[in-house]
């Protein structure tokens, strides 16, 4: 039988790597679609300007099933590139589509923070209002948006997960973890203590395993999704970053120190949000999905696959790593 045929756009990122992992062991055929690209079936994307004119002759020649918005650009004080990677591009993924008339499910993965903020001990579902609180969390929904509008004249077929602070092997060294993970490995290579300094920044977020979220979208490839088209994917827990580092700690074996230190003022603001709780009922009861992996498996395979770096370069659209998680 011919396997069906996936492209994923930013494939070489850090969530688009676990999301063709996933595919290829569910059976997809995978395209990756970067900047950088890797592997036997590719799309070189331009380093700048649209990707409308490269992306839709492409897909019109594969003609997938499935395409994947795995591209972004994590949070940084840079709102014009934060607007071209997370607002344009997702527009232009569905603009390519429309063009192509591939008969393609698109999967767009969002962001949590593209809610609202909500206060403790409430759980996001996906009626809370769309009113981001932090420049990352405005241009990844006005990307939504963008993609929407097109998905709407088009009649295209969307679905998109809404991801929560996607965590696990591979993340970004700017994330709270991925820097944490760096310091216990240069104390580890010293042979001393690792000395890890959190802002106290007083939050609890919702932290879900990055493979957790590619057999998400593995299950919304062909889930029968009706009006249900926006997702919540988390893992249903809400956790302080104090509580997510030292559990890594604890699985590097590294001895350590961890320490609290005053955040500047504003940060818990540009942050976006000091409480996140996500309700993922909705992806259990429409895909059949849900979060498999727990925090000490995560922290365990982050640490064992440390020194088993791939060493190809990654593509600059890196996704769901936040600096505040």
């Amino acid at each position: 039988m011919t396997r069906p045929r996936a492209v994923v756009v930013g494939a070489t990122g850090f969530l688009g790597r676990h999301v063709r992992s996933a595919l290829t062991a569910a059976g997809w055929e995978v395209v990756a679609a970067a900047r950088r690209p890797d592997g036997p079936r590719r799309i070189p994307l331009p380093p700048a300007g649209p990707l409308r004119p490269v992306l839709a002759p492409a897909l019109r020649d594969l003609a997938p099933a499935l395409v994947v918005n795995a591209a972004g650009l994590i949070w940084r004080p840079e709102p014009a590139a934060m607007a071209v990677a997370n607002a344009e591009v997702p527009e232009q993924i569905a603009l390519a589509l429309a063009d192509s008339a591939a008969p393609a499910r698109l999967v767009h993965l969002g962001s949590c923070l593209e809610y609202a903020p909500v206060p403790p001990p409430a759980a996001i579902d996906e009626r809370t209002p769309t009113r981001p609180a932090s420049p990352y969390g405005r241009s990844k929904r006005e990307g939504s948006r963008r993609l929407g509008a097109v998905a709407a004249a088009h009649g295209l077929d969307v679905v998109e997960l809404r991801v929560f602070n996607a965590i696990g092997p591979g993340m970004s060294p700017v994330s709270v973890l991925g820097a944490a993970l760096d310091t216990l490995r240069e104390a580890r290579g010293r042979g001393g203590r690792a000395e890890l300094r959190l802002l106290n920044l007083r939050q609890h977020r919702d932290y879900v395993d990055a493979r957790d979220v590619a057999d998400a979208v593995v299950a919304a490839a062909t889930a029968a999704v009706g009006d249900d088209r926006a997702l919540n994917v988390g893992s249903g827990v809400a956790r302080s970053a104090e509580e997510v580092v030292r559990a890594l700690a604890v699985a590097s074996g590294v001895g350590h120190d961890l320490r609290l230190v005053p955040a500047p003022a504003g940060a818990a603001r540009t942050a976006g949000a000091s409480w996140q709780l996500a309700d993922i009922r909705r992806a259990r009861a429409v895909l059949g999905w849900s979060p498999r992996r727990s925090l000490s498996r995560t922290v365990r395979d982050v640490w064992a696959s440390a020194d088993a770096d791939d060493p190809a370069p990654r593509d600059s659209w890196r996704e769901k790593a936040s600096r505040h998680d």
